[in-house]
């Protein structure tokens, strides 16, 4: 991969130019360098938009991006609907998958659990490639020493067909409506011939919806005002796209936290839900953290109810509503959330 001229004060990540990024990447991680397009790297000295501001900013500066970094220390907590994403996109040929970008990875937790659940090395050539448009959370997934990538969903920086699998996962509502279908197009353009897309999000009359709207709008300072799905819409980008065997449905994707007691899996649910979301102004306003922690359990217990009708059919064992069972000799919190999931092939 070429780089930009030598010495550009391009700001692409904290501390690092974007000279000073490609240099790291081939370095460290030249297997995922080389799959970068030189020119649509050229082309990011001076963009306007890498200096734009990001809800994933550090929360000092009004985003919420410490607090959900701290939230990721339990990689665990989303396994379950990770691994089925991984599942789906390998379809038939899990053999196939050598190079996929998480296009909104975040500071790498996909890539942290797909390692710990596939037992990959930390160095070399691995499957999962991070991207994101947080400045960030970039910086902290190379920081980790795991390949990393600053882009936005829309406007990829990877080659034409290099890739074998695209997830568009965990943060999709985030895309501006009208990026929609030009991020699905541009995972399209960068996979190769078989290779596979994944959608997922959750629908927009979901309680994961409403938990945006009436929680995370309400108690987060970076708010949150962003429409969600429909199957039929994530359908339609995919078909749209070129995309061939294309499938939209449901998925169980609970979050899971375990305790020595039922008290502490409750707490770190709690914990989590209020890190992830960045629900600072709910434990500003209580006056000790178990009335924080109470306030957010009590919007989990409302807003996360199911009926059977509304759970997949494929996810035996899924809660109706926040639970706590036993799970071996210590505890578990499991929140149940129903996603969408769309997937395709490109021929």
């Amino acid at each position: 991969m070429s780089g930009t001229a030598q010495g550009t004060d391009t700001h692409y990540l904290p501390g690092m130019s974007l000279h000073d990024y490609e240099q790291h990447m081939k370095e460290y991680h030249q297997h995922v360098a080389e799959l970068l397009d030189p020119a649509r790297m050229a082309a990011l000295d001076g963009a306007r938009w890498l200096e734009g501001r990001n809800e994933f900013d550090t929360d000092d500066n009004g985003g919420r991006g410490d607090s959900y970094r701290r939230a990721q220390r339990a990689d665990g907590a989303r396994r379950q609907g990770i691994a089925r994403l991984f599942t789906e996109l390998a379809g038939p040929d899990p053999a196939a998958l050598s190079r996929v970008l998480d296009v909104l990875g975040g500071d790498g937790l996909l890539t942290r659990v797909w390692r710990g659940m596939s037992g990959a090395r930390n160095s070399g050539p691995v499957p999962l490639i991070t991207g994101d448009v947080s400045a960030g959370m970039v910086r902290s997934a190379l920081d980790r020493g795991l390949p990393a990538v600053r882009q936005q969903a829309h406007s990829l920086l990877h080659r034409d067909g290099v890739l074998d699998g695209v997830l568009l996962a965990y943060g999709t509502h985030h895309l501006e409506v009208g990026h929609r279908q030009a991020a699905v197009r541009e995972a399209y353009r960068c996979l190769g011939p078989g290779g596979r897309v994944a959608l997922h999000d959750f629908d927009e009359r979901s309680a994961v919806a409403r938990w945006f709207r009436e929680a995370v709008a309400s108690y987060s300072r970076a708010g949150h005002a962003y429409p969600h799905f429909t199957a039929a819409e994530m359908r339609g980008y995919l078909e749209s796209a070129g995309f061939a065997d294309v499938e939209a449905g449901r998925m169980y994707d609970p979050v899971v936290i375990d305790g020595d007691s039922e008290e502490e899996a409750l707490a770190g649910l709690a914990d989590y839900m209020t890190d992830m979301y960045g629900l600072a102004l709910i434990t500003e306003a209580a006056e000790t953290r178990a009335d924080a922690r109470e306030m957010v359990l009590g919007l989990l217990s409302d807003i996360f109810r199911y009926t059977d009708a509304d759970l997949p059919y494929d996810a035996p064992g899924a809660v109706r509503e926040l639970t706590v069972h036993r799970a071996g000799a210590r505890f578990r919190a499991e929140l149940p959330r129903v996603a969408l999931l769309a997937t395709g092939t490109k021929n």
